[in-house]
């Protein structure tokens, strides 16, 4: 069975890290309507647990899905990306039709928004 989303080994070490760092019990994942494409990723510390979270655990890490937003994301590989600009969380999704440039935006065919949009910074 694939998993719903996947984590490279520089993804949970990031996020490992910023747990610890935040005292909190995880990390959310979320697709949430916005963005020049229409949906855009959401990541938040979990405080407390939403009632119908999905739960995973990847490296002693726990991933909190929302599950509106697993039409959007399943089989989606997270992965961080060091760069001379800074690290950064980079999205693969492959349910995305288009995305923009700064890779936090995109639709599917399941957006209700036109794809195509000009990302603006």
């Amino acid at each position: 069975m694939e998993k719903i989303v996947n984590f490279t080994d520089r993804a949970i070490a990031y996020m490992r890290k910023a747990v610890m760092e935040e005292g909190c019990l995880g990390i959310r994942i979320n697709a949430v309507a916005g963005g020049c494409q229409g949906m855009t990723y959401e990541l938040s510390f979990v405080k407390e647990i939403e009632p119908n979270d999905l739960i995973l655990q990847d490296n002693d890490v726990n991933i909190y899905i929302a599950p509106a937003a697993i039409i959007f994301i399943s089989g989606m590989t997270v992965d961080y990306v060091n760069s001379p600009m800074g690290g950064n969380i980079v999205f693969e999704n492959p349910n995305a039709k288009s995305q923009c440039g700064c890779g936090k935006s995109f639709c599917t065919d399941n957006t209700n928004a036109p794809c195509g949009g000009i990302c603006r910074l």
